[in-house]
């Protein structure tokens, strides 16, 4: 039988629809909207254009984006690769397509070697040695792969803190200790390591968050800051308590334990974005951790949290989400 056709595959193959827009994520160039040229004029969603962005190391990876999803986030798509965000949080559909270089493939294979290593890692008390039929269960390759090895680890009874430190030293195991040593050790904290740590970010690891590319820092105007498009961690694991606890604060002590350099990830959960700033660490009252779940939030609804009426409020509505614990950086 036919396997079905992703749902933008079948926009992007429909004689109606329009050219992509390709361009490369890297560095941020102010320029007009170019969507009125990416568009059928009839407006017609089956003749919805399409982004479609290079990113990665050596430009090796794509994204592929709806444009009209870029500009209504409450607009959802039925599709099966990411997520889209909607302001009532009410939305959770798929409208992202990526497609993994051959470079940043092998860094998903990598980091999920690790990640694995460090879900079955006991000397915390957690980890615990997955059965073959576990192992079986997860997806044999690939992001899915590591955004299922994040999800044993954020249901391994470690608490909030504990998560984000087992992830870091996972983190760092992909820099030698040399290295980091010498860094901190030779090169001082400055606009221009902030710069280049941007530089870093977008060259080596979009493989893990998707398409970004280096902005103005919001304070002073150094190119020391992060956009990224549409968070890839985020869209797939759809856990506003698995974003803090897996993806921003580990980030955060990665660049200050690798690199010795302040670090404040902002993800926006309003359309999925982030803005990653460096040189500037992140506020003592962050916001990021009052952000309630999404509705449709799976493990909201395993943690089955309520409010104070004693009513069944998970997935939305429960305040800040229960996976976060009570952090302060």
């Amino acid at each position: 039988r036919a396997i079905p056709a992703h749902p933008l595959v079948a926009v992007r193959d429909s004689p109606h629809a329009s050219s992509p827009r390709v361009r490369r994520a890297g560095y941020f160039t102010p320029r007009a909207s170019r969507d009125s040229g990416s568009r059928s004029a009839g407006g017609d969603d089956s003749q919805a254009g399409l982004e479609v962005v290079r990113y990665g190391l050596f430009g090796g990876s794509a994204a592929t984006y709806p444009l009209r999803a870029l500009d209504d986030p409450k607009r959802a798509t039925d599709a099966h690769t990411s997520t889209s965000y909607d302001s009532s949080r009410k939305v959770n559909a798929a409208t992202t397509i990526y497609e993994d270089g051959p470079l940043d493939a092998l860094a998903i294979s990598l980091f999920n070697h690790k990640l694995l290593s460090t879900v079955e890692d006991a000397s915390d008390g957690y980890g615990t040695r997955l059965s073959s039929i576990e192992k079986e269960g997860l997806p044999k390759r690939g992001f899915a792969r590591l955004v299922a090895l994040a999800a044993k680890i954020g249901s391994s009874g470690r608490p909030a803190e504990a998560q984000t430190r087992v992830v870091t030293q996972t983190l760092l195991s992909l820099i030698p200790p040399p290295v980091r040593f010498l860094f901190k050790k030779l090169i001082k904290p400055s606009n221009w390591v902030d710069e280049m740590n941007a530089k870093i970010t977008v060259g080596t690891f979009a493989w893990l968050v998707g398409p970004c590319e280096v902005v103005p820092r919001d304070r002073d105007g150094t190119m020391a800051a992060v956009k990224l498009k549409k968070c890839r961690y985020l869209e797939q694991s759809g856990c506003v308590g698995s974003c803090v606890n897996f993806c921003k604060r580990p980030t955060e002590s990665f660049f200050l334990q690798a690199f010795g350099v302040d670090a404040h990830l902002a993800p926006n959960h309003e359309d999925g974005s982030c803005l990653m700033t460096f040189g500037e660490p992140a506020p003592v009252d962050d916001p990021a951790f009052q952000e309630p779940c999404y509705v449709t939030c799976v493990n909201a609804k395993d943690t089955g949290s309520r409010g104070d009426s004693g009513k069944d409020t998970s997935g939305g509505s429960c305040g800040p989400c229960p996976k976060l614990g009570n952090q302060r950086s």
